[in-house]
């Protein structure tokens, strides 16, 4: 991997990661798949950083899915055994940022793209998105941890018909069946999803971590819920400083000023 082809930009409160392989589309090298963890680490540990954004580079593509050219050698050849465990070790450090992780989506978003957006919090794309996991038409199978968080994004009959045709959605098709939050013209998409990111790290980072274990907790059968944890969360945004702080502000009708403590 060259040392730009994944990036991250700090930009606080910001952070951006950039698939930064515009030749290629973005797509996601084994090397790709390796190094994402250790700028997701990067971000979690910045206080000054209380959202993540994923971005593609180029004007073709978001991620335009796995790069292909290397499955014989690393998917299955001799160094083979681990991609598959690789790619989903990584994906489940994206769900376990306990920051809010938003996907800003144009172009092309196929199969490893849909992964990345999926393990995302919230999906903003632009009007010239093309969706697709063409797995199927590959003959290979969609993991069960990815196919389970496609039925929670966009419920069974949905989740159904994307993988067993392994058909390409524009972005109204995506929007209408729960993929993405919202359609944006792309030569606004920049703009708006950067307002919207900072609306976000705008409010309480306790209440914002709170809210997102809530829901991760969801996507789990309900004998599993780690309530405990749940309400330890919760706790501590009630006994927290900015809870104090969100109260004053509003009394006093300002901004509050959060600090995450």
């Amino acid at each position: 991997m060259t040392e730009r082809s994944l990036y991250l930009h700090k930009d606080p409160p910001l952070a951006w990661i950039v698939f930064n392989r515009p030749e290629m589309r973005n797509a996601v090298s084994l090397e790709m798949w390796k190094a994402l963890p250790g700028l997701v680490e990067e971000v979690a540990e910045d206080r000054s950083l209380r959202v993540l954004l994923i971005r593609g580079k180029g004007e073709e593509a978001f991620i335009s899915g796995a790069d292909i050219s290397q499955f014989e050698q690393e998917r299955f050849g001799i160094s083979g055994g681990g991609y598959d465990q690789i790619t989903e070790r990584t994906l489940t450090t994206l769900t376990g940022l306990e920051k809010p992780i938003i996907a800003m989506i144009h172009g092309f978003c196929m199969g490893a793209g849909c992964s990345v957006a999926m393990m995302c919090d919230l999906r903003l794309a632009a009007d010239d998105a093309t969706f697709g996991i063409p797995a199927a038409r590959l003959g290979i199978a969609y993991s069960h941890q990815r196919a389970a968080r496609l039925v929670y994004i966009v419920g069974p009959t949905n989740a159904a018909e994307i993988l067993l045709t392994g058909r390409n959605y524009d972005a109204e098709e995506a929007h209408q069946m729960g993929f993405i939050n919202r359609v944006i013209p792309n030569a606004e998409l920049e703009s708006y999803t950067r307002k919207y990111a900072i609306k976000l790290a705008n409010n309480a980072p306790l209440s914002l971590t709170t809210h997102k274990a809530s829901i991760l907790e969801m996507l789990k059968p309900s004998v599993q819920w780690d309530m405990e944890r749940i309400r330890a969360l919760a706790s501590r945004c009630i006994n927290s400083e900015d809870y104090r702080e969100g109260i004053k502000a509003f009394m006093e009708k300002r901004k509050p000023r959060f600090q995450g403590r």
